[in-house]
């Protein structure tokens, strides 16, 4: 017997901590994602605008960054998460591109990951979200 007590009966749920939780399958890994990109706009939301607000940024060097510039906010964190990384690149794209709107950028992206995930919890596939959203961007031009 280990000095660890292990549970073999209980699956996986034995292996891990207590409070964890566990999804499977595309959907769980889907509504992950959304929630990581969602955290990195609601971050830098309130910054929009004129009357936005300052974020405090202390970086990896301990410095510390007073700023309402998006570009500035993405470029300091350290973004581990895959779907909010891409959120980050398209911020720093369009920064090199425009500079400027790099948190419209990241806000719109963050408003319409919030309806997705509306629609996926009633039910869309995948594939249809993004065959609607795909026909909404044709009328726009």
């Amino acid at each position: 017997m280990t000095s660890m007590s292990l549970n073999a009966a209980a699956g996986l749920s034995g292996m891990l901590k207590a409070g964890h939780t566990h999804q499977e399958g595309v959907d769980g890994a889907t509504l992950r994602n959304i929630e990581a990109a969602k955290s990195l706009s609601t971050i830098v939301r309130t910054s929009m605008g004129p009357n936005g607000m300052n974020k405090l940024v202390v970086n990896h060097l301990e410095k510390m960054i007073v700023t309402s510039d998006c570009a500035t906010i993405v470029k300091e964190l350290e973004i581990e998460h895959p779907a909010a990384k891409m959120l980050q690149l398209a911020a720093e794209m369009q920064d090199q591109e425009c500079g400027d709107a790099t948190n419209l950028t990241v806000s719109f992206a963050g408003e319409l990951l919030t309806l997705t995930e509306d629609l996926l919890r009633m039910g869309l596939h995948t594939s249809e979200i993004i065959a609607g959203y795909k026909k909404a961007g044709d009328r726009l031009n």
